[in-house]
């Protein structure tokens, strides 16, 4: 149906690319050949494809009405109508408790943390941060620290201060 193809463009499942970042702290220290910690990783990859899709839904509910009145934006699903607010606001609600429980999934609260402050991070992206020259930057850039991090602590292996350095300076 239309609403089920524009709730699936509104989640914008080409940036969730990103989110293979997951997987950089398990392979640089070795265990994704182990099966637990394959899955393990893998599941917190469909986490954060569910927490980065709840970001893109809450960042055109949020903007909605700026986008009906951009010449593009305009297009995206929500502000042309496409998805019905409601519909938007509670697949918007339901993504990143998706996103929490999948990280509980890996039997760790710091996971679950890592996940929570990347949502708390991007929705106040959203609200405001992204008109905050250079807080934006930041605001950006941790996500990807924050999704390399969610790796290393699914599984439980360490991240070098190298590795660190390499995954903040590398989307720069």
């Amino acid at each position: 149906s239309l609403v089920m193809s524009g709730l699936l463009r509104t989640a914008r499942p080409k940036q969730w690319l990103k989110n293979v970042l997951v997987f950089a702290a398990p392979g640089a220290a070795g265990v994704l050949n182990q099966g637990r910690e394959f899955v393990l990783t893998v599941v917190l990859f469909v986490a954060f494809c569910c927490a980065a899709a709840a970001v893109y839904f809450w960042n055109d509910l949020i903007d909605v009405q700026a986008d009906r009145k951009h010449p593009t934006k305009r297009l995206r699903p929500i502000a042309s109508g496409a998805v019905p607010i409601g519909a938007a606001r509670a697949v918007g609600v339901v993504l990143p408790l998706a996103a929490l429980g999948l990280a509980g999934l890996t039997g760790r609260w710091q996971t679950v943390a890592v996940v929570g402050v990347y949502l708390v991070v991007n929705l106040a992206y959203n609200l405001g941060l992204k008109q905050v020259p250079v807080v934006d930057l930041v605001a950006v850039a941790s996500g990807f620290v924050l999704r390399a991090g969610a790796g290393a602590v699914a599984v439980d292996v360490p991240m070098s201060r190298w590795f660190v350095l390499c995954t903040t300076f590398a989307e720069g």
